[in-house]
């Protein structure tokens, strides 16, 4: 292997006393500045006052490795190397977190307008799911806040039932019969029958806040305005696993709805890209395409209220979008660039 560069020396120096120890220095050796999926790294540990190390033994995040490996098996975002040194009878701790990248650039895809439907423009769209052909809808903001069923063809509100004020409306993701309803910043979610009686609630635990929720028909994922998009057991909401959302060159932050589709993760971000789809591997993160919908809101109603692009739902292999306050809800198909 041949490495140019020392990326991130920074570091963090521990002892099994937790106190600092200045004697050593950990660094990771790449060719790159952005460490990418595939990329060979080395883990270098530096002896600053010449005391002799007897053993180093090496992790990625807690898995024994070699000091030079090609990353691999691993999720992309944040991760962590760790060393322990020994040396003089003592164990020495030092750890340093760096950020793994995609390997390959997103695909462009454009998209094509197959169908317009009305749309309430008085809805501040939060979720959007159809089950069993039926379409659900969540709004937010405080005191405007509902779960609603909506007929597509008309846009007609059949069903509808308002938060109290203390909820800021978010996602909703439906299965096995219950609708789960996140809220923004309390910490919490609702659980409802298809009738809209509310049947349980759950609390949050590491996620930082409630942004959008879909399930792949086993699991729930969740998005909490971060670059994270958590998996959930869906009987107790359990917070079990997470992926980030990694492009080649960056960290794709403010992640809101989410629809899963045939294994990958469809997502809109909030005041990032304004008028995207980002198409995410579920399994590690990374960006595979981009839906530009640049044009898309031409065909909207002029409307100073108008927000940002928010709302994807799937049904019978034909795919939905729309906006918060937008007047229209569209069928889309896809294309290639």
């Amino acid at each position: 292997m041949k490495y140019s560069l020392v990326f991130l020396i920074s570091f963090i120096l521990i002892n099994c006393q937790t106190s600092i120890n200045k004697d050593f220095k950990i660094s990771i050796i790449t060719d790159d500045k952005i460490i990418s999926y595939g990329d060979d790294i080395k883990i270098n540990i530096e002896s600053k006052s010449n005391i002799i190390i007897d053993s180093v033994k090496y992790f990625l995040n807690d898995v024994r490795v070699k000091n030079e490996f090609t990353i691999s098996n691993v999720k992309l975002g944040k991760n962590s190397a760790r060393a322990e040194v020994f040396s003089g009878g003592k164990k020495i701790e030092l750890t340093k977190e760096f950020d793994i990248f995609s390997d390959t650039k997103p695909n462009i895809l454009n998209y094509e307008i197959i169908n317009e439907y009305s749309h309430d423009k008085e809805a501040y769209t939060q979720g959007l799911e159809f089950y069993n052909n039926i379409l659900y809808e969540s709004t937010g903001l405080n005191g405007k806040s509902t779960l609603r069923k909506v007929d597509l063809n008309s846009g007609d509100i059949l069903n509808n039932i308002n938060l109290e004020y203390e909820y800021f409306g978010e996602g909703i993701t439906i299965l096995n019969d219950r609708i789960f309803l996140l809220t923004w910043k309390n910490k919490i979610g609702f659980i409802y029958d298809l009738d809209f009686k509310k049947i349980g609630s759950f609390n949050y635990d590491k996620s930082q806040e409630g942004w959008g929720l879909t399930n792949d028909g086993k699991y729930i994922y969740k998005s909490d305005g971060t670059s994270k998009i958590w998996k959930l057991d869906p009987y107790n909401l359990e917070e079990i696993d997470f992926i980030e959302v990694m492009t080649d060159k960056s960290r794709i932050k403010s992640i809101n709805e989410l629809e899963y589709i045939n294994g990958k993760i469809f997502a809109n971000t909030y005041q990032q890209n304004r008028d995207v789809i980002l198409i995410i591997n579920s399994k590690s993160g990374k960006v595979e395409s981009i839906i530009n919908f640049s044009g898309i809101r031409d065909y909207l109603e002029a409307d100073n209220n108008t927000d940002v692009m928010n709302g994807i739902a799937e049904n019978d292999g034909k795919l939905y979008v729309t906006g918060k306050n937008w007047n229209k809800l569209f069928e889309i198909k896809i294309l290639d660039e």
